[in-house]
């Protein structure tokens, strides 16, 4: 090659001239078609062997000169002034070596004041680690590289590849919201790319105070991005319900202060030697460890079938049995403090009962009560405020082992069991504002020692000894069927988490189960979650917490 080369330098045997501008340079055809794909497609194609040929190129005169060189032999020295240029002659070329050349040298010249500019450059030229290195940077640097004039010159698509990616170091939305702004006010025609855009902030992880301030005073809310706006405000209304809200908005960043995580409070467990013993832990999973690791023990005065609910970034624990006597206990956990907090006692002990949180209250609804044979009928309502118990309007039957979950400012009662021990399909839905209850639609199967949540705008009824899987729609007040768990889950629990709903252990004929199943509404299908519970439990509850310092 460097005979060759010296051949080209003398312009001896050149059979081909490259122009860019006004300077040519002679070639052999057959050294550009061995180093370049497309100099061999277009000699292959298109050109004569005749030396007056001439391929003219759109780069610069250097640029093409370096190539040259580089193609007889082998070297040649990238700079900050020219690997831009280089890489860009090499996408057309398709010199894949020299291409892998640059883009290593260009990764170290990424920094905070020029991620932008390689990140837009990586997108296009398909350097990977460049673009890795450049969007890590804008990542763990956004509140710097977010506000720069680099910045505003991203496109569209280029911008939501940012501000959808879960690692965006930012403590709050604020800073993603405030740029996106930014970013449309730059340039009149991107008001029609907003949309599109602002569906990817994270308006629930706002502060409440931008959010109103976004909402009076942003000229540009389409009526689905003010959708979007009160989307968010009412998941900042009730903490207790956010998982219940499922979007690529209510998703919170890693670096966010709030995490959601998955506790297993207390129940029963089994095992060879003595079944359904109590088991006094309350543990969270650990999403590091894939292990599931204890949060707290129960106090020793908690006794078994008590009911657990969240109650803003607490749990409280109402009722229960104990020794074979009803319980009128009413305890508050402070996940953040470890620490139990007794609180006025319920009117009427029970046990085998339901409780739901809404806004600042608890509602307890239903179970049995002193005797097994007393099915309650009555429901309690607690003021966290006040602090006080207050009777509601007694369900219209009496019931136990019943799916009850809030939605809207409703409390929904669906199924159970009553005093002869017949699995119900009733549906009872209690207006909190009115006190009033009313009835709605039978479910299309009987269900009991199931579970109910709320996810987005449907509530599903699921588990049970008969492994029910139903969706009720509220506004329509209609039954839609479902497909099936592959396991029987009476006396489980179910939790919303990450857009699916969990189902975990659970008995009924057969012993208990450490078994959690996870159902996916958008494709109608179960499958098993990543991790079974730490022991076989029943009648225990599982909650999604919103804390990081678990």
């Amino acid at each position: 090659m460097k005979n060759v080369h010296k051949l080209r330098q003398k312009e001896e045997y050149t059979d081909v001239t490259l122009q860019s501008g006004d300077v040519q340079i002679q070639c052999h055809r057959v050294v550009l078609a061995v180093g370049s794909d497309y100099f061999k497609a277009i000699f292959r194609c298109g050109l004569q062997k005749n030396a007056s040929d001439t391929v003219e190129l759109t780069m610069e005169p250097e640029i093409l000169s370096s190539i040259v060189d580089y193609m007889y032999t082998g070297g040649i020295e990238l700079t900050v002034d020219n690997v831009e240029s280089l890489v860009k002659a090499c996408d057309v070329l398709q010199l894949d070596a020299l291409k892998d050349s640059c883009e290593e040298f260009m990764t170290t010249l990424v920094d905070v004041t020029n991620c932008c500019r390689f990140f837009r450059l990586s997108r296009l030229y398909q350097l990977q680690n460049v673009l890795r290195t450049a969007k890590g940077l804008m990542l763990a640097e956004f509140k710097t590289a977010a506000f720069s004039d680099e910045f505003k010159e991203l496109s569209s698509s280029e911008l939501i590849d940012l501000i959808k990616d879960d690692d965006i170091n930012v403590d709050d939305e604020d800073v993603v919201a405030q740029c996106v702004l930014d970013w449309v006010n730059h340039d009149v025609k991107r008001k029609s790319s907003f949309e599109t855009v602002f569906e990817r902030i994270r308006l629930p992880f706002c502060s409440a105070k931008y959010l109103c301030h976004m909402k009076s005073t942003c000229d540009m809310l389409t009526p689905k991005c003010v959708e979007y706006l009160n989307e968010a405000l009412r998941f900042q209304a009730d903490p207790a319900h956010q998982h219940e809200v499922s979007s690529c908005r209510t998703q919170p960043r890693r670096h966010f202060h709030v995490k959601p995580r998955l506790l297993a409070v207390g129940g029963l467990t089994c095992s060879k030697k003595v079944p359904r013993v109590k088991n006094n832990l309350c543990q969270y999973y650990n999403d590091v460890t894939s292990r599931w690791e204890t949060l707290t023990k129960m106090p020793p005065s908690v006794g078994v079938m008590y009911s657990v609910c969240c109650v803003g970034r607490s749990l409280l624990l109402t009722g229960g049995m104990k020794e074979g006597v009803a319980l009128n206990q009413c305890l508050l956990f402070d996940v953040a403090t470890k620490k139990w907090e007794a609180m006025p006692p319920l009117v009427t002990a029970r046990f085998y009962h339901r409780s739901v949180s809404m806004g600042n209250s608890v509602y307890v609804v239903g179970g049995r009560g002193v005797t097994d044979n007393n099915v309650l009928a009555s429901v309690e309502c607690l003021s966290l405020k006040r602090r006080q118990w207050t009777a509601m309007p007694d369900l219209p039957q009496a019931v136990y082992a019943a799916m009850v979950v809030t939605y809207g400012n409703s409390v929904f009662v669906f199924g159970g069991k009553d005093a002869q021990n017949a699995a119900l399909s009733l549906t009872h839905v209690l207006d909190t504002t009115r006190r009033q209850w009313s009835s709605r639609s039978d479910s299309p199967e009987a269900c009991d020692i199931g579970a109910a949540v709320t996810l987005n705008d449907a509530i599903y009824v699921v588990g049970g000894g008969d492994r029910t899987c139903l969706q009720y729609n509220p506004a329509t007040d209609t039954w839609t069927r479902l497909s099936q768990p592959r396991g029987k889950h009476g006396n489980a629990p179910a939790v919303v988490w990450r857009g699916c709903i969990l189902v975990a252990g659970g008995g009924g004929p057969n012993p208990e189960s450490s078994a959690i199943e996870q159902y996916d509404p958008l494709t109608d299908t179960w499958s098993d979650w990543r991790s079974g519970l730490d022991m076989k439990l029943e009648c225990h509850d599982m909650l999604n917490v919103d804390l990081c310092d678990l």
